[in-house]
């Protein structure tokens, strides 16, 4: 081989190991590219691997992948060579940070579409530190119970949420779980220390059972997920049929006053935890919150590493004290969906960080309100029918409405 070629060979080896790209044009002009990716301020001892991001060329749709960065503070850098062209760029990295006494690992992407690149373009993506992403929601919680017929005493067997894909694209509802807040929107806490702005906090936690691809929710569709899951009408005629829901609460209670019925027809969801002493119930005032989590950790690992133990003083009607306390958070990257509730003229504080919820929707005017029942929270359509979810339930739902499985 002579002298000439050998030299041809190596640029054009060269010009491959610089751009890792798949690219089919020969003519294109080849541009230096910065690029980097910035970590959320608000994680505490955040620290990134396992960043890659994929650039897709608009127009002749050749791909190049970039996973070599490197760290200066909060951002992490790499220079790379690609044809001129219009990108979309997009970002995953495996993020571990701090919270509390406590570390946790999680999954962040993000992305920029259509980006112009040519001569000594640099571009900064933003990793997002909340999965909404994901497209499921709550749709509706009917958390207030029915009456018996002809009075005001509570029906409590006929709560159900309803959880719905929001995206355009088959979701797989396996690993979601259902969980319920440990503090209460109508009482304050001062709490030591406070994880609010990395993680929520949970009195219980049930998951969605499967092996990854066992609950497939089409686009539109929904699960009906029932307190208890039979028909109730034929106990109490103003209640609910929830005999064909998708899955259901089922708790064998640690306390013999109480037990819990158990449809072989409909699917348990699985209980990771629970702090209650007898069988599951939403709280009926609405002064609980609830949410919609992905998780990314085994049962035994969330016990072991997301055990939470706090020191609160209490700002109550009543008066102001101090005492100790303990549960279990998750990250808020975890979460997929959140809904604060409060009771609405006793409303003292939002449970969750408002990069999940900055407001709250009710059905409670106070906590005596009795007019509360048989009424639901639902969210909003757009004028294309998509449910609203701006990560603000003031905005996002209908309060005091007439539960949509009702007759």
């Amino acid at each position: 081989m002579n002298m000439n070629k050998l030299y041809i060979i190596s640029v054009l080896t060269l010009l491959l190991w610089l751009t890792s790209c798949s690219n089919d044009d020969d003519v294109a002009r080849m541009v230096q590219l910065s690029i980097s990716v910035q970590l959320p301020i608000n994680l505490d001892n955040a620290s990134l691997d396992e960043a890659q991001v994929v650039m897709t060329n608009i127009e002749t749709l050749a791909t190049c992948e970039v996973n070599n960065f490197e760290q200066s503070d909060n951002d992490y850098t790499a220079t790379i060579t690609v044809p001129e062209g219009r990108y979309n760029i997009k970002a995953t990295g495996g993020i571990t940070y701090a919270i509390g006494s406590s570390t946790t690992r999680t999954t962040m992407r993000a992305e920029s579409m259509g980006v112009k690149v040519s001569d000594n373009t640099s571009i900064t993506l933003l990793f997002n530190n909340y999965n909404a992403e994901a497209g499921m929601v709550i749709e509706e919680i009917f958390f207030t119970s029915s009456t018996f017929s002809g009075t005001q005493r509570p029906y409590t067997d006929d709560q159900y949420l309803i959880l719905t894909n929001n995206s355009d694209h088959l979701i797989y509802a396996d690993s979601l779980a259902i969980v319920e807040s440990k503090f209460q929107t109508d009482m304050q806490w001062e709490l030591t220390p406070n994880l609010m702005k990395d993680a929520i906090t949970v009195s219980w936690l049930y998951l969605i059972p499967g092996n990854g691809t066992s609950v497939p929710v089409e686009a539109g569709e929904s699960l009906v997920i029932a307190l208890n899951a039979k028909d109730h009408t034929n106990i109490n005629s103003t209640s609910i049929d929830l005999s064909h829901a998708d899955f259901e609460f089922y708790d064998v209670s640690p306390n013999t006053e109480f037990y819990d019925e158990d449809n072989p027809a409909v699917a348990n969801l699985v209980k990771w935890y629970s702090d209650l002493w007898s069988y599951t119930m939403l709280n009926n005032k609405g002064s609980k919150s609830y949410g919609l989590v992905r998780m990314h950790s085994s049962n035994d690992e969330f016990i072991a590493n997301n055990f939470y133990k706090y020191s609160y003083i209490v700002n109550a009607a009543w008066g102001t004290y101090e005492s100790t306390g303990d549960g279990y958070f998750i990250p808020n990257s975890w979460v997929i969906d959140w809904v604060n509730l409060a009771i609405r003229n006793e409303w003292a504080w939002n449970v969750a960080s408002p990069m999940l919820d900055a407001g709250w929707t009710y059905c409670a005017e106070t906590s005596s309100d009795k007019s509360r029942y048989g009424t639901s929270v639902i969210r909003k359509r757009d004028s294309s029918g998509r449910l609203i979810d701006t990560n603000n339930s003031t905005n996002d739902f209908l309060s005091r409405q007439k539960p949509s499985l009702a007759q």
